[in-house]
């Protein structure tokens, strides 16, 4: 019996200290996703999934021990009280509410899970807490924690319920109702202040939160009515700095991650400013009730002083959420929507009190300060970092081998060493950054203005891939002769192989002399290696068929290139591989190896030589040629990827593509009630097909007439034998034809005969086709001339 006691009482201290390591290991898991909840803004990080996951299961531990626990022992009151702020931890940070876009679509599941965790800690409460006699004061400060806790689970499964597609879009067109015809007046002048100078973080922020129920739009539906107000103030956009222009898109990104992955949509609503209100009020309450009315005798010294912690952090921490709330720019933008509210929007917005508030919360942020530069700006942690990843099959077909690269190979984590380190990139400069977006704006803005010759529309955006710009080259460029892929990704492997080729083998001396041809040069050679990075390590970023096959055997077969050696005394490994592929391309049509592997690099090969067959006069028009077509693809890949994708990229730091997407959601990519791919030309299309409905009952008229007069004459024919007839029937009845035409007139009354083929010699042989048919230029492309 004494032993069994002894173990009894091991089991028992095991379990309470086992508690406690729950609710400590829980609490520092919830700290660490405040910071790193942040960070995700602009690049993904693995520490914030182990935090976030270690997180929503402690919780739960600690919870379901505790229910279980038979112990009703003063001590375990003290615990027991530990459960309400497990309901803090479980509802998480303000500034974080998903991990991904499947919890977004998961948000039922997380509301009948919080009500039944919520039921637990109720449960836990009244049977160690009301039960046990914890006393007065303890009961009553287990309340307010628990009501505090209870509420703000139930905000964080709310934000998830609506940040889920299926009810994005109604609450999008709920903010255009309200929002637009009150904010957009008070942007116009920043708007037009951005054409001529530079904003500011904090005005393009402004003006993104106007513009954000166009983001939110685009997210569940891309079509737009064309008659709508909405259309043209989004459009506005286009008339900015390209540097504003970048600026309020990386901004309005910016808010969508808050749309939907913080608790933004519910902190900044009424019901959400009156919690952030009263929680630290409440918890300064239920500190005061513990610390002075509560009888700590027979408790334990590590559980006071974990208790004291837990409430001390919780009322920091909710006074931290109060003042972000209150000073964010979603509070302005609350209080100018508000129209019954317009006494507090004077106060607060019209004062400058806002301002003021907004300076000092932002000087209490630590992770402003620098120590080598002056502090950050309050909004610049919301852009873009501007890094993109990059993969260059020429260099990959000759990897450097490493230490840690073998290492990790031997273990078999090569694919995940390899997509961690393209992904990390690199940034892109300022003059690439300048010449890809002052493209980008140039071809949204000609699908929709008034403009006349050739121009873009959005139909050549979301069907080509380079076709259009080619098809519209320089004059000096008419005799080369371009193909492109049948699907999109074989179509970037292709080009990507046949644009670095054709950079390393041009005239460097006439790229590097003047400053745009080489800006184009080496935004051609970024863009190539950025679509291909995607083309390796995130195809879900791209439409069509993923390829992953063709891209491996194009990776093969340009190793086995490689490997033939070359006289070269080339430095880089590119240079030596681009030799072997335009020499040997020279001499053998199928690059020395068998034409369905090889296809894709003869086609590479092939294009790099038609370009460097251009006179080196004409290198500024051929070097806009290839950049054009590189933002073409761009475009497509941008405006074909789908929502779901754009919105998971958001949570690993944002995405070029995701950008451009939002440029060109601002143009209109499926506009309602449009008469056809370009816009100017719907009222002359309407009036060609009017044009002839008025002739044709003008023509139908004249046969009507002459029918009368006609008709009599067959009549009077009748009486005669019918043979006769069928032998006069060709002649006769020419003129009636016209007047009643056939209903099939394309179907000959009686088949031609045909005629007798000469016989031929014995010796003769057949014709041979045309000389030109006999080889084709490409192995795998269509040509576009």
């Amino acid at each position: 019996m004494e032993e069994a006691g002894w173990v009894n009482r091991m089991g028992q201290l095991l379990n309470v200290w086992e508690i406690r390591a729950a609710v400590v290991s829980s609490f520092v898991a919830h700290i660490l996703l405040i910071l790193l909840a942040g960070i995700r803004r602009r690049r993904a990080s693995g520490a914030r999934w182990v935090a976030y996951q270690f997180s929503s299961w402690v919780a739960p531990y600690a919870l379901s021990n505790l229910s279980l626990c038979g112990d009703t022992s003063r001590r375990q009151q003290l615990v027991a009280f530990w459960a309400t702020f497990l309901l803090h931890h479980l509802g998480g940070p303000d500034n974080i509410s998903a991990l991904s876009r499947e919890d977004n679509e998961l948000s039922r599941r997380e509301l009948l899970t919080a009500v039944s965790r919520i039921g637990g800690a109720s449960y836990v409460l009244y049977k160690h807490v009301y039960l046990g006699g914890g006393g007065k004061a303890l009961i009553r400060a287990s309340i307010i924690i628990f009501v505090l806790g209870a509420a703000k689970y139930v905000e964080r499964a709310m934000a998830l319920w609506r940040a889920d597609f299926r009810n994005l879009r109604s609450s999008s067109k709920k903010k255009q109702a309200t929002r637009f015809f009150t904010v957009c007046a008070g942007s116009e002048s920043l708007i037009r202040m951005g054409i001529d100078y530079e904003m500011d973080d904090e005005d393009a922020l402004m003006v993104a939160h106007d513009m954000l129920p166009f983001c939110m739009r685009a997210m569940a539906d891309s079509s737009v009515d064309t008659e709508s107000p909405d259309l043209v103030t989004s459009r506005k956009i286009f008339t900015l700095r390209w540097e504003n222009m970048c600026n309020v898109v990386e901004m309005e990104l910016s808010l969508m991650y808050d749309v939907l992955y913080t608790k933004a949509t519910v902190v900044h609503t009424s019901t959400g400013y009156g919690i952030r209100v009263a929680s630290p009020l409440a918890i300064g309450a239920a500190t005061v009730l513990f610390g002075w009315y509560y009888n700590k005798e027979g408790q334990s010294i590590a559980d006071v002083i974990i208790t004291y912690s837990l409430l001390l952090a919780t009322l920091l921490l909710d006074t931290r959420w109060l003042l972000r709330a209150l000073g964010s720019t979603w509070t302005h933008a609350f209080l100018q929507a508000s129209r019954p509210r317009r006494w507090l929007h004077h106060a607060v917005l019209c004062s400058g009190r806002w301002r003021r508030l907004r300076y000092f919360v932002v000087s209490l942020d630590l992770g402003r300060l620098r120590l080598t530069a002056c502090p950050r700006r309050p909004s610049s942690y919301r852009r873009w970092s501007g890094k993109v990843g990059k993969y260059n099959l020429l260099q990959e077909c000759t990897p450097k081998t490493s230490a840690c690269g073998i290492t990790v190979k031997k273990i078999g984590l090569e694919d995940v060493w390899k997509k961690y380190q393209h992904s990390k990139g690199s940034k892109l400069s300022q003059d690439v950054k300048q010449v890809v977006f002052t493209r980008v704006s140039e071809v949204l803005t000609e699908t929709y203005e008034k403009a006349k010759g050739v121009r873009y529309t959005m139909k050549d955006i979301t069907t080509s891939w380079g076709q259009v710009t080619v098809k519209r080259r320089h004059e000096k460029l008419e005799k080369i002769r371009l193909a492109f892929g049948h699907e999109f990704q074989e179509d970037i492997l292709v080009w990507h192989i046949a644009t670095q080729v054709f950079l390393i083998r041009s005239h460097q001396s006439q790229i590097s002399h003047d400053k745009n041809v080489a800006t184009h040069a080496k935004a051609s050679k970024e863009l190539s290696e950025y679509l291909m990075f995607l083309v390796a390590m995130r195809p879900s970023m791209l439409p069509g068929l993923p390829l992953r096959s063709l891209y491996e055997e194009t990776l093969k077969c340009l190793q086995e290139v490689d490997t033939g050696g070359s006289n070269s005394s080339s430095a880089t490994r590119e240079e030596k591989v681009a030799e072997i592929l335009v020499n040997r391309k020279k001499y053998d049509y199928n690059l020395g190896f068998g034409r369905d592997i090889a296809g894709i690099v003869y086609d590479g090969a092939n294009i790099a030589i038609e370009l460097l067959t251009v006179d080196e006069l004409k290198m500024p028009e051929l070097l806009e040629l290839v950049f054009n077509v590189w933002v073409d693809k761009l475009l497509y890949a941008a405006t074909k990827c789908s929502p779901e994708s754009h919105a998971k990229q958001l949570s690993r730091g944002g995405d070029l593509t995701t950008i451009v997407w939002i440029m060109a959601q601002h143009a209109g990519p499926f506009r309602i009630g449009h008469w056809g791919p370009d816009a100017d030309d719907g009222d002359e299309m309407q009036q060609e097909k009017t044009k002839p409905e008025e002739k044709k009952p003008e023509e139908k008229k004249k046969p009507e007439e002459k029918k009368p007069e006609k008709k009599p004459e067959p009549k009077k024919k009748e009486k005669k034998p019918e043979p006769r007839e069928e032998e006069k029937k060709p002649e006769e009845k020419k003129p009636d034809e016209k007047m009643e035409p056939k209903a099939y007139p394309w179907v000959p009354d009686r088949p031609p005969a045909a005629l007798p083929t000469p016989p031929m010699p014995e010796d003769t042989e057949p014709p041979k086709p045309p000389r030109r048919d006999r080889r084709r230029k490409y192995a795998t492309l269509y040509p576009v001339d």
